[in-house]
């Protein structure tokens, strides 16, 4: 179950006991102040979209393309693909626009957004933790275009996830089942035990590697990029995710529980505007002395230096020469 899809669409007889469904949760005044969480919300995401689209130009056109940048800019289209979505459904709920194509679509690209968000990073974390575990492989053995090919398969799982979903689930005003439940456990078990946890145990490595430092010479600012991102996706975005899966399945969440929706959708889109900034901040860390460009904060933090092998990994890699 995604984000805002349960807003807009009933979902009245998965639970017909229940006082107060999610998708009865809306952006109206019931809920919350309209003006201030229309112009909270449209402000995050108007600053969002613009960190994240030049940080994509930056990518694209100034800086030089190694396996992790090409992650990164994959991520900032899904961030910049959620945000837009999202502001499109501010609009459309604040001023009342009855555009119902306009709707399922903007909740289509927010789904496929937030779930292709959720990939990569899982992906990101996994590759640096294998280019810690196994340095030798990482440098010698690593496909040229692996993370390009990554990248490609995790945007057609995206499409599938995100198309069953809305097919089975949101495009219909009354879902069809038991395909829609189908859907969801898959979703869920695709979620919560195979990317999250995959997300946490490489997270956890690359955590012991930089507090260990044993090679200093690494470079420790990607992991620090890493392992802040993945903990700003897990605090900002996941409780939304969890929330509108726990009440599909319960009927038992006490109503005040759904009045958080919105301000848990405005912590969902805080965490995709928030990454571009957290790259120009590490990125400008130990560096007070001369004020640096952003350029020049970007190609620092996203820089790939050799791994420093020991003399075990020195003598592996002499026999695989």
């Amino acid at each position: 179950m995604e984000p805002l899809a349960v807003t807009l669409y009933p979902l009245e007889s998965t639970q017909p006991t229940r006082n107060k469904t999610p998708n009865e949760t809306t952006w109206s005044s019931e809920h919350t102040d309209d003006h201030t969480y229309f112009l909270v919300s449209l402000v995050i995401c108007s600053l969002g979209l613009a960190g994240n689209g030049l940080l994509i130009w930056f990518l694209i056109f100034c800086i030089k393309r190694k396996p992790f940048t090409i992650y990164i800019l994959h991520l900032a289209i899904a961030d910049f693909m959620v945000l837009l979505c999202s502001s499109i459904m501010q609009l459309v709920n604040t001023f009342h626009i009855y555009n119902m194509s306009l709707e399922r679509y903007a909740i289509l690209f927010m789904i496929f957004g937030y779930n292709t968000g959720l990939h990569l990073l899982t992906a990101i974390s996994v590759e640096r933790c294998l280019s810690v575990l196994y340095p030798i492989w990482y440098q010698c053995q690593r496909p040229k275009h692996q993370s390009a090919v990554a990248c490609m398969l995790l945007w057609a799982l995206s499409v599938l996830v995100s198309g069953l979903e809305n097919f089975f689930c949101i495009l219909e005003v009354k879902p069809q089942f038991p395909e829609c439940r189908y859907v969801y456990i898959f979703s869920c078990i695709l979620t919560f035990l195979v990317f999250v946890p995959f997300m946490i145990f490489s997270n956890l490595i690359l955590f012991i590697q930089v507090c260990c430092n044993l090679k200093p010479r690494q470079p420790t600012k990607l992991y620090v990029i890493i392992m802040t991102t993945v903990i700003l996706f897990l605090v900002f975005a996941m409780p939304m995710k969890v929330l509108l899966i726990i009440g599909y399945y319960s009927s038992s969440l006490d109503d005040s529980v759904w009045d958080s929706l919105p301000y848990l959708n405005m912590l969902s889109t805080i965490n995709c505007s928030i990454n571009p900034i957290v790259y120009f901040v590490v990125g400008s860390l130990r560096r007070k002395r001369s004020r640096k460009s952003l350029k020049e904060a970007l190609q620092k933090v996203f820089e790939e230096k050799p791994v420093v092998a020991s003399r075990e990994n020195v003598t592996q890699l002499s026999l695989l020469s």
